[in-house]
């Protein structure tokens, strides 16, 4: 069975937290007047602010979530994975390996890889700004590792996140190991029975 997952991209303007962001200044004039809504100014103008910040937070983790594009071809012998600007993708007739990473770009016969690994890396708990620097230094170096026989390039990255969560939650980083371990089975099945 040849399967794509792809998760459904977000829409800014139909999330529930930019809705109360909009409709909080309505309400208070509706009931109290452009009086009311001048004297609660400093509450209706902090809190919609923060609702937007938060809406648009989740809306980055949402489309992140929805950036994931697989492709498991069981049956045309074609399996991809791609996230940000990494790609990598299998090409099971032929015996060749399509790697991209940022700018750089290559095609191997399966005989030049080496080995494949993943790297995982869960935040350590740290408070305020370094918590989030933590978070985004999880993601540089999380990934799926392929060493190849080349001087140049001896090793590529390939990015993943999470198509549930994100990196902070477990639920996350849960969806991130099993994605990243479908791909350790998809290398020991295609590329180990080539060598034996």
């Amino acid at each position: 069975m040849t399967t794509m997952t792809e998760v459904k991209q977000p829409n800014f303007l139909m999330m529930k937290r930019v809705w109360i962001a909009i409709a909080l200044p309505i309400v208070i004039f509706y009931f109290s007047g452009v009086q009311g809504l001048v004297q609660l100014a400093i509450v209706w103008v902090f809190a919609s602010i923060m609702l937007l910040m938060f809406a648009y937070k989740k809306f980055r983790i949402k489309k992140w979530n929805a950036s994931t594009r697989d492709h498991f071809g069981e049956q045309d012998g074609m399996w991809s994975h791609e996230f940000g600007s990494t790609f990598m993708k299998l090409d099971q007739q032929r015996g060749l390996i399509h790697l991209k990473e940022e700018n750089k770009q290559k095609t191997y016969p399966f005989s030049a890889i080496k080995e494949w690994r993943y790297n995982l890396s869960t935040t350590r708990e740290r408070a305020g700004m370094n918590k989030e620097l933590d978070r985004t230094h999880d993601f540089r170096e999380s990934g799926f590792y392929i060493s190849i026989d080349d001087v140049q390039y001896p090793e590529w990255r390939v990015m993943f996140f999470p198509q549930k969560g994100d990196f902070n939650s477990q639920e996350g980083i849960r969806d991130t190991e099993l994605q990243l371990k479908r791909w350790m089975h998809i290398f020991d099945k295609l590329v180990n029975n080539l060598h034996h």
